[in-house]
């Protein structure tokens, strides 16, 4: 926990000082060196094994990455397996520390309870897959226990509708007792951290163009995503 909690705001100090310094046109290069290695030093502080059924795609273009949500392990995993920034729950950004570095990171926060708010977020997850870059996004909408994946939200799949966007499937597959359900934020880390490793099945799937009707590529990805969850917990136990 101590070292978690120190890298985290470690991290916070140097890119406060660092942000300074750059120009514009490099900001957003070494805000993505930074996810990249700060997640990965994370997923050691907690002694995480990845087993994957194979590399991570690489991207074409630009990409919506769709995965089930379990833990927050999914976001350390995802950014540094693929890069890129998240759409998150709104009030994540009044967090001490990890509410300013994930806005730091370019987080795009949503408030799935006011649509205002989702509104401007899919403005904003548009802007970004516009400009070519990449948006990781949990459709369930919350973390869930379990292999059953939940019915996705088709809000950010709006945000693609008639852009030159690929849609990147992802399954997640922890052992019981990672999901962080019921818990505070801090009770969970405590968890993770009391575990001398935890294991996670990572699948990828093939990605596929966002063509179509937002509610239909909604249903599409969350069948994909389903299968990939089987997959990974094939992975996470053998």
């Amino acid at each position: 926990m101590a070292r978690f909690a120190g890298l985290l705001t470690a991290t916070l100090g140097r890119w406060e000082l660092e942000k300074r310094r750059l120009a514009p046109e490099g900001l957003e290069a070494r805000k993505e060196e930074l996810r990249h290695s700060v997640s990965g030093r994370i997923l050691r502080i907690f002694g995480v094994e990845s087993l994957r059924n194979g590399p991570a795609p690489a991207p074409a273009r630009a990409r919506l990455v769709v995965a089930n949500h379990r833990a927050a392990l999914d976001i350390g995993i995802l950014l540094h397996e693929l890069g890129g920034i998240f759409l998150s729950r709104a009030d994540l950004a009044d967090w001490p520390v990890v509410g300013q570095l994930a806005s730091e990171a370019g987080t795009i926060f949503v408030d799935r309870d006011d649509r205002r708010s989702g509104a401007a977020a899919i403005r904003a997850v548009r802007r970004r897959l516009k400009a070519g870059g990449s948006v990781m996004i949990f459709p369930e909408g919350a973390t869930f226990a379990g292999d059953e994946v939940q019915p996705f939200h088709a809000g950010a799949f709006i945000a693609a509708r008639g852009l030159d966007v690929e849609i990147v499937p992802v399954g997640l597959a922890y052992p019981h007792g990672v999901e962080y359900v019921d818990v505070s934020f801090v009770e969970h880390v405590e968890e993770l951290a009391r575990r001398p490793h935890t294991r996670v099945g990572i699948a990828f799937g093939e990605p596929f163009l966002a063509e179509g009707r937002p509610a239909a590529l909604a249903e599409h990805a969350h069948g994909v995503v389903q299968s990939l969850v089987r997959e990974a917990r094939a992975l996470a136990e053998r």
